[in-house]
């Protein structure tokens, strides 16, 4: 009988020191929040008039902050995991994300997300392809996100519509035509 006791009190120990690791080892690297600046149309539009171009480029920071503003309207990725910080990679049609999860309002996870950039009209569509904690690839089954749609044309005045977005390294050429 004292053996059997010995024995469930080590496992209980072991299991509260494996938790204890993991979320140790899941701690964020660095301080993300969900701050953003909005996109900033007239410098666009002021620069294609300057050019001579219906196109603008937006920096891997600008693509940032569109999709910050989406999901800080929605901070909640599924039942009890919050988003509280992003940071954005942008590689061509892949993009990765570098964040802050808050589990069941208790505990900090550092995570990059992945995805993969799409244009569909009217939306920049980011479509999540995988979780990697640190070194560990997260089942999908655990964290899998719904696409994240920005409806860029809302951003652009009432006869300015986005006709094409191409992905070029860490920069999108959005390419502009009249709304009739």
């Amino acid at each position: 009988m004292k053996s059997l006791f010995k024995g469930i009190v080590t496992i209980v120990i072991l299991v509260a020191l494996l938790a204890a690791g993991a979320l140790w080892y899941a701690q964020p690297q660095a301080a993300l929040d969900l701050s953003y600046n909005d996109l900033p149309v007239r410098e666009k539009l002021a620069a294609m008039v300057t050019n001579l171009k219906p196109e603008a480029v937006l920096t891997e920071q600008e693509v940032g902050d569109l999709l910050k503003k989406a999901l800080a309207r929605k901070p909640e990725l599924r039942p009890g995991v919050k988003l509280t910080g992003a940071k954005f990679f942008l590689k061509g049609e892949r993009l990765a994300a570098d964040v802050t999860l808050l589990l069941q309002d208790r505990w900090k996870v550092g995570a990059r997300l992945n995805f993969d950039l799409a244009w569909n009209e009217p939306y920049l569509t980011a479509v999540h392809t995988g979780t990697v904690v640190r070194d560990v690839t997260v089942p999908g089954e655990w964290l899998s996100l719904e696409p994240i749609q920005v409806d860029l044309n809302g951003y652009m005045p009432k006869h300015v519509a986005i006709r094409n977005v191409a992905f070029e390294g860490s920069t999108a050429r959005v390419t502009f035509g009249l709304r009739l």
